[in-house]
């Protein structure tokens, strides 16, 4: 075969390609074949409209967002059961958090690698595998230290599927609203769990111990496994290494001429041919996507991933003290506090499924467009340290909705916004370590607000201005990368 990328692949209905044009799958109506280093490959079109099997890959993928809510809230409704089981202090509960974003972080090292070796398919086999064998696992009461390997198993899954599936979904037509709704599932599962567990644990006959419910969620896992083996069965590594190569081809080609003349964007040309090009020709095939240690070096990668570290940490740290805020500082009852933290993830899942739309229809850009959800959940906030040394109760919780619908679409909104800016063999990798960078936030910052709070009633009290002041540091960030990338910035680089 050639050195030539492209003559590596034809249509097996004879159709000639051209060796100069980059085929576009949005414009396929159904599935193709093609030929690609001695293996039939089964190209599908990227557009949902166009392909029932893509339709119910993003069904699947959708199941798999319920499954990470099912079994990440999970832990903290249970806190109680398990720490009279295992007679556990604080330090150890938290250990528990510790040891899945450690696995998380895992999984960020090696996600190139395993798809390199195994594909899309694999990947996500393997991720459905390891949450499904932890959560069985953990059903079996075992040993605290058994407990934790299985909680570390846990972050592996979510880590392998987090970054697989924000990936694959950034590069479809419509990925706002899908991976708005992909990440609004994580916000149904977050919110039916703590509900459900209370019920089953609670009921008048037949109460079910808190084992049992993580038999349950082992089953779902395994439904979840059986469907990414099967809708997923045409991803594997040599398609892997194809679509790398075909989306590398298509960013190459839109690079456009049109901004010659900007200082800014003939710096990042100069930075993606220095950090991302493959400077010899002949090793381009081969280098189809880049190393964990070559991403590392990027600052763009380091600057998606220190906004979702803020973000992430900001969001789930006002979700996890909220509570603890009205009841102490605000003499709340106990009730109430929780129906307005349940009101804030309410409010988040309702923006991711909705606002993506919104970002489509109404506004140029994910850049502009997250610009609006960041300012307006920076002046939610500030509403609601205000509103809350009133009495205005219903307010407060209209406040805290739609604070939780602006805070709700900017994950998704920042995940798009990588794979439109990142050169494609980054995107991978670089959104695996951007998200699990994330992850850390949702451990990290949660754990520095808790170390204030501890300190004294005045720590607790200064809650809503610490999240201020980190939605006020996401604010400015955004607007660097807006002044930096919005002139080169093109939506749905396949």
């Amino acid at each position: 075969m050639s050195s030539d990328p492209n003559s590596h692949y034809s249509q097996l209905n004879n159709e000639s390609i051209d060796n100069n044009e980059v085929t576009d799958p949005s414009s396929f109506t159904s599935l193709q074949k093609v030929e690609f280093e001695g293996e039939i490959l089964t190209i599908d079109t990227n557009n949902w409209r166009h392909s029932r099997l893509l339709q119910v890959q993003i069904i699947t993928a959708y199941l798999v967002f319920i499954l990470f809510g099912l079994g990440e809230q999970t832990v903290g409704t249970l806190i109680p059961k398990l720490q009279e089981y295992y007679h556990l202090n604080d330090l150890y509960v938290s250990l528990i958090f510790f040891c899945s974003v450690l696995g998380y972080l895992t999984m960020a090292l090696v996600n190139n690698m395993t798809h390199d070796k195994l594909g899309i398919r694999g990947v996500a086999i393997m991720g459905a595998s390891a949450m499904t064998l932890g959560n069985l696992s953990v059903s079996f009461k075992p040993p605290f230290f058994v407990f934790l390997i299985c909680y570390f198993l846990n972050g592996v899954g979510l880590g392998a599927l987090d970054a697989s599936l924000n990936a694959w979904m950034g590069n479809l037509v419509d990925s706002n609203q899908l991976l708005g709704i992909l990440h609004g599932c994580y916000g149904i599962g977050s919110l039916i769990t703590p509900s459900l567990i209370t019920y089953l644990l609670e009921k008048a006959n037949n109460a079910w111990n808190w084992n049992t419910y993580y038999l349950l969620v082992a089953s779902y896992g395994a439904t979840v496994l059986v469907l990414v083996g099967y809708t997923f069965r045409y991803e594997t590594p040599k398609k892997y290494k194809y679509m790398a190569q075909l989306r590398h081809q298509k960013s190459k080609s839109a690079t456009p001429q049109e901004n010659a003349g900007d200082p800014n964007e003939v710096e990042l040309n100069d930075m993606n041919k220095t950090n991302f090009e493959i400077e010899e020709e002949n090793k381009e095939e081969e280098e189809h996507s880049a190393t964990f240690t070559q991403a590392v070096k990027s600052p763009l990668i380091w600057a998606f991933a220190g906004i979702l570290f803020i973000y992430v940490g900001g969001e789930v740290a006002f979700g996890a003290w909220l509570v603890t805020y009205l009841l102490r500082i605000k003499n709340w009852a106990y009730k109430a506090s929780s129906h307005i933290a349940t009101t804030f993830w309410l409010g988040l899942t309702v923006g991711r499924c909705t606002l993506g739309f919104v970002t489509v229809h109404y506004f140029s850009s994910e850049l502009s467009a997250n610009f609006s959800y960041i300012l307006g959940s920076l002046l939610g906030y500030v509403l609601f340290w205000l509103v809350s040394y009133t009495q205005q109760v219903v307010l407060l919780f209209v406040i805290v909705f739609v604070t939780g619908a602006m805070v709700g679409p900017i994950f998704p909104t920042t995940i798009v916004t990588s794979v439109n800016v990142l050169p494609a063999k980054y995107q991978t990798v670089g959104i695996g370590f951007i998200c699990a960078f994330g992850g850390g936030g949702a451990a990290g910052i949660p754990f520095l607000v808790g170390l204030v709070a501890d300190s004294s009633e005045g720590g607790l009290k200064a809650f809503p201005v610490m999240v201020i002041i980190m939605f006020a540091v996401l604010l400015v960030s955004w607007l660097v990368i807006i002044k930096r990338y919005s002139r080169m910035y093109k939506r749905n680089l396949i």
